[in-house]
């Protein structure tokens, strides 16, 4: 039983990894001494009795002692596995010996075809996701899996490093390997294998510490990493992964991506729902090869923070959807502004920025940006002074025109007025109200009644610049006009 320490087990649902096998102090027979991986169930640090026995890694009081009882899952070999997911017993099937066809009745080829597909030497891809996988393969086994170039190992039994290297080992052909959510703890321990990967993924793995992440990239000279849903806020000292050019860290709590802006390697960025990293601030002279960015549902708030993607010169595509920089954007405008401050981006959230497209979001930029300016003297100056490559794109498609508010005919009859209630000479409040002028001194009572609540009360109106000099509004038959209500009269409303 001694083999069983550093494996990893599952009992009525909970897990762990045994630290220590053999006799305890005071009792008879033979114990495991456990570490839980939830801590809560343990008790102590590996101590009974003032004797040491192991020493935990999790928690100092996710340690106990139990028996090994049968209800203990030890998990099974890669090559069980493997049989117990791709092959099934055939004489047990009863398969037709024909169908109908639109021609007639066709004969059913049965076993020689189905059996061909459940060889495991014929296997190509392995998939062992959930399957309690541990350990390596015996010296027998080892051209079973010969054409594996695709290994996926993922939520298994595997605790110690060197039994994936040994494993990529006895499958030579093998090129990418998911190692996602195993129960891998740092400090990791890394053999003298060569291996040679196109993709690692060790997503789901919150134990392995970031400089482990980056010698398990380094050691399988993998060109692809995956880092995601693992809990991971520090990746500074990324000098390992200077040969990467595919990393993914979706779905951490990364803070910074500017370590990363000294991988020289770097072509692909996946940082999606990142929610905490809302300053980019990309400085000049990093991420050189660059092309491909993914910000979706990360915390991006500032438009100066995109302004700063510029300074990868070769980024030409960029995911950026669900963020709070577009939130509460119509979709268009939002792409607009995306569009022209990002020159160099050749495909935006999915969709390619065509050359037609691009003088469109451009123009409508320019009009955007025209629009807030509320002086139209110096206009470029002004907008220059606000917005980006403002100059450029005027140089390009000409100084936007700046449409002057079109006045309707409804906006003819309005006038622009300030309702005020007044109790004792203290104004109570002032309401900004729009009423037509037309509109008789009894029908304006209503809306006054509303505005004052009460019954009771006198209008008087004054007009500008007179704005000390007060009208009574003594005929409920007369319309405002006729008192010489216009934009800026103060109606007063004083409480009886």
């Amino acid at each position: 039983m001694d083999d069983l320490v550093g494996r990893w087990f599952t009992i009525d649902g909970d897990c762990g990894i045994v630290r220590y096998v053999g006799p305890v102090s005071g009792t008879h027979g033979t114990w495991l001494g456990i570490e839980w991986a939830p801590p809560k169930h343990g008790k102590h640090n590996g101590t009974k009795s003032k004797r040491s026995y192991f020493s935990c890694s999790f928690s100092p009081t996710s340690g106990a002692f139990i028996r090994p009882v049968s209800r203990i899952i030890w998990g099974q070999s890669l090559l069980s596995a493997a049989h117990s997911r791709y092959s099934t017993d055939l004489s047990s099937i009863d398969f037709p010996q024909t169908i109908d066809g639109s021609r007639g009745q066709v004969s059913v080829p049965r076993l020689d075809i189905i059996a061909k597909f459940q060889t495991l030497e014929q296997l190509e891809i392995l998939g062992l996701d959930t399957q309690c996988v541990f350990g390596t393969l015996k010296e027998d086994d080892l051209g079973v899996f010969a054409r594996v170039h695709t290994l996926l190992l993922a939520n298994n039994f595997f605790t110690k490093w060197t039994w994936v290297e040994e494993v990529v080992c006895q499958m030579p052909k093998v090129r990418v390997l998911d190692m996602s959510a195993n129960p891998l703890y740092s400090p990791l321990s890394f053999g003298n294998k060569e291996l040679e990967l196109h993709e690692i993924r060790v997503d789901n793995s919150p134990h392995i510490s970031w400089s482990d992440v980056c010698c398990i990239a380094h050691t399988t000279r993998a060109h692809t990493l995956s880092h995601g849903w693992s809990a991971r806020s520090d990746i500074s000292s990324p000098l390992l992964l200077a040969h990467v050019r595919v990393l993914k860290l979706a779905y951490n709590n990364i803070r910074d991506i500017r370590p990363l802006g000294t991988l020289a390697c770097l072509e692909h960025l996946d940082i999606r729902g990142n929610t905490q990293l809302c300053d980019l601030h990309i400085e000049c002279d990093t991420f050189h090869a660059l092309t491909t960015l993914d910000l979706s549902e990360t915390g991006v708030t500032d438009w100066l923070c995109v302004d700063t993607l510029n300074n990868i010169k070769k980024l030409h595509t960029l995911r950026i959807i669900h963020t709070p920089l577009v939130h509460g954007m119509a979709e268009l405008a939002a792409r607009a502004q995306l569009v022209a401050r990002l020159p160099h981006v050749l495909k935006l959230d999915g969709s390619v920025v065509s050359a037609d497209e691009r003088t469109d979001m451009e123009r409508s930029y320019l009009a955007s940006c025209a629009r807030s300016v509320t002086e139209t003297n110096e206009l470029v100056e002004k907008m220059a002074r606000v917005f980006p490559r403002i100059h450029e794109l005027v140089h390009i498609h000409g100084v936007p025109h700046v449409p002057h508010p079109v006045r309707t005919a409804l906006d003819s009859r309005l006038a622009h007025t300030t309702l005020q209630v007044v109790n004792k000479d203290e104004v109570l409040s002032n309401t900004e109200r729009p009423l037509i002028r037309t509109m008789l001194v009894r029908q304006l009572r209503p809306v006054a009644m509303r505005i004052a609540r009460t019954k009771s009360f006198g209008l008087y109106i004054s007009n500008p610049p007179h704005t000390n000099s007060w009208t009574l509004l003594d005929n409920e038959a007369r319309s405002l006009s006729f008192y010489g209500v216009e934009d800026g009269s103060i109606i007063r409303i004083v409480k009886d």
